[in-house]
């Protein structure tokens, strides 16, 4: 791999997480690196439709990485129950990459839930976390259940893997949204998942959940934020759907403020 190139126009970089190639975006600010932010995104997303948050990150002076997980974007293999190994691998990239002193994370839906996942397995991995409508199990579940047609409304049929295809989102005609999915290893993994047991004790996480989400349940996040360590911030929006904290500026300037001031902090993300 040659060196990483400086500036804000984004670098490709491929990531091997476990034998799978993962598609990633390496963005590097023009002077050393204060911090490093990973962005995660949600069950058939892609990189892409967070670059936003990658520039403002690199704009602040963070080094940032946007990668599609498995299954998803441009990245090979299928959705399974080894989603954490790609934060991991993803991590330990950016860290090596940047030369960033710390690496700290944001992730969506669930991008979030892996990485609670990922910074349980592996303290010390992530200075401090945003989670954005961490999704459950059983929210990803019905998920799938709509992508592979069990209720009845779709079930595409995608041309170059296994698993399930997640839809366009009507709602956003400038996203993609299109996933692989293995359901053989995910369902039972997502069936027996219980992230609230996973996050207990986990320290530095920023929460953001809207009230009207239809997704993923305003009270997992409620739960969720009662068995955190201090400190912690649980920001509540009133609207906005499940996209709306990965949309809200106001969450965005949070998410760059919360890394920055746990940056310099020693111990790990979890206790």
């Amino acid at each position: 791999m040659e060196a990483p190139r400086s500036g804000s126009e984004p670098q490709p970089v491929t990531i091997d997480s476990g034998g799978v190639p993962l598609a990633a975006l390496l963005y590097l600010p023009d002077v050393r690196a204060r911090g490093a932010l990973l962005v995660c995104h949600g069950a058939g997303s892609r990189k892409e439709n967070h670059v936003i948050m990658a520039e403002q990150a690199v704009a602040t002076g963070f080094a940032a990485l946007l990668f599609d997980f498995r299954g998803h974007g441009a990245s090979g293999g299928a959705m399974d129950d080894r989603g954490s190994d790609d934060v991991i691998a993803a991590g330990d990239a950016l860290r090596r990459l940047s030369g960033a002193p710390w690496v700290a994370a944001r992730g969506a839906s669930m991008g979030a839930m892996l990485l609670v996942l990922a910074a349980r397995r592996r303290p010390g991995l992530l200075r401090s976390l945003v989670l954005l409508c961490p999704a459950d199990g059983r929210s990803l579940l019905r998920g799938l259940d709509r992508a592979t047609g069990r209720n009845g409304r779709f079930a595409p049929a995608p041309p170059d893997g296994p698993g399930a295809a997640l839809p366009a989102d009507p709602s956003r005609p400038d996203d993609r949204y299109a996933g692989r999915f293995d359901e053989a290893t995910l369902r039972p993994f997502l069936a027996r998942l219980d992230l609230i047991a996973e996050a207990r004790g986990l320290r530095r996480v920023l929460l953001a959940h809207a009230r009207d989400d239809a997704d993923v349940p305003f009270d997992h996040s409620r739960r969720l934020a009662a068995v955190l360590e201090p400190p912690t911030r649980f920001m509540i929006l009133t609207e906005g759907g499940h996209h709306g904290p990965g949309r809200s500026p106001e969450v965005a300037r949070a998410t760059l403020a919360w890394v920055l001031a746990h940056g310099t902090t020693e111990d790990a993300t979890t206790g």
